[in-house]
């Protein structure tokens, strides 16, 4: 039987708040959950990901960034085209009504699954059963808090080192499972990220201290760190991206050789398949469908030239990086199952863009590798380089892109050196191509990556299926649209939400 969230908020406040009235009463329908394993239902079925979540995390934050370019389509796909065209163009309207197609999701659905983590985090410590099923799931709870606080305030906050934090908005902090008369406020992006790290240590120390048997799309104490570390990429505190990095890839250091795969255009084989899951710390699954895909069409949104073109620099004597391998339709990377990139038309298309590796049962869309410890703590060097001078710590930097790149080309690649670059300046921009090659399509990086490098210009052209011409729009460097705008209907709901002003 299915325990929905309802259920539990209107049985297990009660259950839980010594109305000795109402327990008198038997009923036969109500659900009351008293177990580990009860609670342990509530994690999986509302705190976790499902696969009505497709629509944000498919969908995502590639749009807004230069990751993604619009084509003309043929009829069958142009309502997707015209629903997604607010976001494209950077409308401050977009997710309502005004626009024609009203979407709530970056909004709502980081906060339905907070509601399930605040849920186990309450009532968990009350259940019956395993004493470290029941503290490890409570980690869970945590690190997934976290990790939705870290998704919101980076959608509708300010980067943490754009201005003060201290100052800037965020999002509104909901650590409590009840229904209350409170009309909340948004804190600050500094108060957001002190809860977000606390979150995330909470949740790593109850893991660690109560290990279960370790299943790809449950978190653990070695995803738990990853995530610690991204949040100290976002917050620029370097050391500690160093520090956590360090813990990540001491209890998995391993990373796929995509050199050595064989795969074909049509194989479900990638990085997130749990039947190959070298790199995988934490793999998240759900349907595919509302991608940006198509199916031997044009598709309306697609990765970009500019996307494209990183893939092609950095290239020594002639040797290719495989995950940007056109050629070879080689699908290992970007996406697992059905990506195949084509001329059709002088355009550029694939299918199912954004979720790197879904087409068997057996697949992931998406999560937290590896990979991207390598590249946050190449950056974390490079950035200590930029400041201290010291070039050991350049050194560490070349290191870490080396290991990752080895394991991205093919044989024969050659390895950076420090000759190689002019500057600090120059390592660090190299370091963060190499993040935009091998984190797209993956976790909403790059627009949040784009907002804590200092916001640049961004050009998106909109084209007319009919006449196949351009019209540009253009996002100014520090834009204040990069912050999105709060769904109208969520401020009517609750007046005393301040909209993000453009």
């Amino acid at each position: 039987m299915k325990i929905s969230t309802l259920l539990i908020l209107g049985f297990v406040s009660l259950f839980l708040s010594g109305c000795d009235g109402f327990l008198e009463e038997k009923s036969q329908d109500e659900v009351r959950p008293s177990t580990v394993t009860d609670m342990e239902k509530i994690l999986l079925g509302d705190a976790y990901f499902s696969k009505a979540d497709g629509l944000l995390f498919n969908y995502g934050t590639d749009i807004f960034s230069d990751d993604m370019m619009n084509n003309a389509v043929i009829d069958s796909k142009d309502q997707r085209k015209k629903d997604l065209a607010p976001r494209f163009r950077w409308e401050r309207d977009m997710f309502d009504e005004s626009c024609g197609y009203e979407d709530l999701s970056f909004w709502k659905i980081p906060y339905e699954r907070i509601k399930g983590c605040n849920l186990v985090i309450e009532y968990m410590p009350n259940m019956q059963g395993d004493e470290r099923k029941r503290e490890h799931i409570i980690g869970e709870a945590h690190v997934l808090r976290g990790y939705y606080y870290m998704f919101l305030v980076n959608c509708f906050g300010w980067a943490y080192n754009y201005g003060d934090p201290v100052e800037n908005l965020g999002v509104p902090l909901k650590l409590i499972s009840g229904v209350t008369e409170e009309l909340f406020t948004r804190n600050t992006v500094a108060e957001v990220y002190e809860q977000i790290e606390k979150d995330l240590l909470k949740g790593i120390q109850l893991m660690e201290e109560n290990t279960m048997e370790f299943y790809f799309n449950r978190l653990n104490a070695a995803a738990g760190y990853a995530l610690l570390t991204r949040m100290y990429v976002y917050m620029g505190d370097w050391d500690n991206v160093v520090r956590y990095a360090n813990k990540v890839l001491k209890m998995r250091p391993e990373l796929l050789n995509l050199s050595k795969q064989q795969v074909n255009p049509w194989s479900s084989f990638s990085v997130y398949v749990d039947v190959c899951p070298t790199e995988i710390l934490w793999g998240m699954s759900w349907d595919a469908e509302n991608s940006y895909n198509t199916w031997g069409d044009v598709a309306p949104y697609t990765p970009s030239n500019d996307l494209i073109a990183v893939f092609q620099q950095d290239v020594d004597r002639g040797v290719v990086d495989i995950r940007g391998d056109w050629k070879n339709n080689l699908n290992a990377y970007l996406k697992g199952g059905d990506m195949k990139v084509w001329a059709s038309g002088g355009m550029r298309s694939m299918c199912t863009w954004g979720d790197k590796g879904r087409m068997s049962s057996l697949a992931y869309n998406g999560g937290i590798r590896t990979g991207e410890m390598y590249i946050s703590r190449a950056e974390a060097y490079c950035q200590k380089y930029l400041k201290s001078g010291n070039t050991s710590d350049a050194e560490k930097a070349l290191e870490d892109l080396n290991t990752l790149r080895y394991n991205r080309f093919y044989e024969g690649y050659v390895e950076k050196k420090m000759s190689d670059f002019a500057s600090a300046e120059e390592l660090l921009s190299f370091c963060w191509r190499e993040r935009r090659r091998e984190l797209c399509g993956e976790g909403n990086h790059r627009w949040f990556d784009l907002k804590r490098q200092g916001m640049p210009e961004i050009k998106h052209v909109f084209v007319d299926n009919t006449t196949g011409e351009g019209t540009t729009y253009t996002l100014m460097k520090e834009d204040k649209r990069y912050l999105l705008p709060i769904p109208r209907k969520e401020i009517d709901r609750c007046p005393t939400l301040k909209q993000n002003q453009y």
